[in-house]
């Protein structure tokens, strides 16, 4: 059983926000999430919802089963999103 760690992360910049993507793991699965991760059209996001979609059909391509969620809003309002997977 494989468990990695995918999240979106956001950045606030002078030209706006976007939303990137990071999976954490040790797996070869990681790996594959990544190269998903670069093929997304919005990558980087410019929406948190946008960044919300992208995660989730990740999870759904890699055939992923979500253990844990966690949903945070920063002081600056910025949303993001942590889900712990297994395969």
């Amino acid at each position: 059983m494989h468990t990695i760690i995918l999240r979106n992360v956001p950045h606030k910049r002078a030209s706006g926000t976007t939303f990137t993507i990071a999976a954490i793991g040790e797996s070869q699965i990681v790996e594959a999430v990544k190269r998903s991760i670069n093929k997304l059209e919005h990558h980087p996001a410019k929406m948190a919802r946008r960044s919300l979609v992208d995660l989730l059909s990740i999870i759904e391509k890699h055939d992923f089963q979500i253990r844990y969620t966690e949903h945070t809003i920063d002081d600056d309002g910025l949303e993001s999103w942590l889900f712990v997977l297994q395969k």
